[in-house]
């Protein structure tokens, strides 16, 4: 008989297992240890008391991980992975995660439920739908493993660059706030590039994040978007300048390291044609989905 537990009455070794059998053959490798599950947890935000597991008998075989936050008035869920064993998929598990799920977030005042998944997962897409939810946006990760020497291109440029911090873009008169924005909270040590004209006018960013090895060394640079004032001419050239200052500034610290976007919306061609002219190929697409309760 398939039972359902809150993750909190788990063990920690039962919430590892239902995480590890549920996303078993993945797209990804997401396979996690108790360390690093109780990691994601705290970093991601998710609560162990609106999570669930899923047992055969005394066997975890699924989970689904939520959060419940506040975000500008509104109450939020996020569901932050839903997975089941591949011998228990299409037998009606996911669907009773999902409904439980969702009445957990009515219990506890949920205005709007959001999700990812990936593009090509078309049987999970089609079980969100079915509980009601939309998809609203996609988002592409790219990847690349170097990035092509450009400083004499970046040197005849009239544009300057300057270190920020995340809000400083969310000031900007030109910023468009991703529909996948109820997450940035979560996604920790994130840092701006500002670029400026010769009038000193803000007329572009960069955001993005830096992670360190064990051995102290840069690993991997996350690129969550970047832009240009809608009503330059020079667009294509301001966001050039920002991929470039981005990845020069990483570049001195240890140029080999992994470049990867992150959940970069679909609709920003202009930086999707920069990184993509800089042999940045395609790791995986998204779809957002939202669902108001």
């Amino acid at each position: 008989m398939i039972t359902l537990k809150r993750l909190n009455q788990c063990t920690l070794d039962e919430a590892v297992r239902g995480y590890n059998r549920g996303f078993e053959g993945y797209f990804f490798d997401q396979s996690k240890t108790a360390d690093s599950l109780a990691h994601k947890l705290g970093k991601e935000e998710l609560s162990p008391v609106h999570s669930l597991v899923a047992f055969h008998g005394q066997e975890p075989i699924g989970i689904v991980l939520n959060g419940i936050w506040n975000r500008k008035g509104k109450r939020i869920a996020w569901n932050g992975g839903t997975g089941v064993a591949p011998e228990y998929r299409r037998q009606g598990v996911g669907q009773r995660l999902m409904e439980e799920t969702l009445q957990i977030y009515r219990e506890q005042g949920v205005d709007m439920a959001a999700l990812v998944a990936i593009k090509e997962n078309s049987k999970a897409i089609s079980l969100y739908e079915r509980m009601g939810f939309q998809v609203v946006g996609h988002s592409i990760f790219l990847e690349s493993q170097e990035w092509p020497d450009s400083r004499s291109t970046k040197e005849n440029l009239p544009y300057r660059g300057e270190h920020g911090i995340p809000q400083d873009v969310y000031r900007l008169p030109f910023w468009n706030e991703p529909i996948w924005d109820v997450q940035w909270n979560t996604i920790e040590n994130r840092e701006a590039l500002l670029i400026r004209d010769e009038q000193e006018l803000v007329i572009g960013y960069a955001l993005y994040r830096r992670i360190y090895g064990d051995n102290g060394e840069l690993s991997t640079v996350l690129l969550f978007d970047a832009g240009a004032h809608p009503e330059r001419t020079d667009a294509d050239e301001i966001i050039q300048y920002a991929l470039e200052g981005v990845y020069a500034s990483c570049d001195a610290e240890n140029a080999s390291y992994h470049r990867l976007t992150v959940n970069l919306p679909v609709s920003n061609h202009r930086v999707i044609s920069a990184l993509e002219r800089a042999a940045f190929t395609k790791m995986a697409e998204q779809v957002f989905m939202t669902l108001e309760i």
